[in-house]
């Protein structure tokens, strides 16, 4: 999973950041921060990336 992926979920859904950060209960700059880095490697927030991504139909759940 990397950035890219993490925008191309977003937009499907069509959010803004901070409204797509309420899903994982962060706030606009950790989702903007995920967008440019790329997700956490690990921990509780990966695994909800991975969940929120597959319910959503992205194709970044694998590691």
């Amino acid at each position: 999973m990397d950035a890219q992926l993490i925008r191309e979920a977003r937009e499907k859904v069509g959010e803004s950041q901070a409204a797509f950060g309420q899903r994982f209960g962060v706030d606009q700059s950790t989702i903007h921060r995920w967008e440019t880095d790329g997700p956490p490697s690990r921990g509780s927030a990966r695994k909800a990336i991975e969940r929120e991504l597959s319910l959503i139909g992205g194709t970044g759940a694998s590691t």
